[in-house]
Parts: structure tokens; C-alpha cells; sequence
């Protein structure tokens, strides 16, 4: 699995597990091992795309202007 495929995926998951805790959050049933899952998921996903810095986005904004 390439590592767009694995981000897809990933978050495809995550959404499914938001509307599922959201659901359980509506009918009041407690949803602990879904945020587990959630914590797990959201650090994989971080861990695999690269952190935007503030510096990288600045001088890309900046770079506009320069053409």
C-alpha cells in the first residue's frame, strides 16, 4: 500500500468513526473505545503527512507575487 493509499484510507476511517461517535454521543451510549481508536488513527495520519511550518507557508505566499 503507497502512502497516499495509506492516508485515504485513514481518513476514510476517521470519518466513519466520527458520524459512529456522534451517533453514540446523540443516543448517550458512552464511546470510549472509538476515541481510542480515534487517538490512534488521527497520530497515524500526522505521522504520515508532513507537518505544514509556518515559514514553508510563508514563503510560498510570498513567492506569489514574485511571477
Amino acid at each position: 500500500m503507497s502512502k497516499n493509499q495509506a492516508v485515504r484510507t485513514i481518513k476514510a476511517e476517521l470519518h466513519k468513526l466520527n458520524r459512529e461517535i456522534d451517533w453514540k454521543i446523540i443516543k448517550g451510549i458512552p464511546y470510549r473505545s472509538e476515541s481510542l481508536r480515534h487517538k490512534f488513527l488521527t497520530a497515524q495520519l500526522a505521522r504520515l503527512t508532513p507537518k505544514k511550518s509556518w515559514f514553508g507557508m510563508s514563503l510560498k505566499f510570498a513567492s506569489m507575487f514574485m511571477f
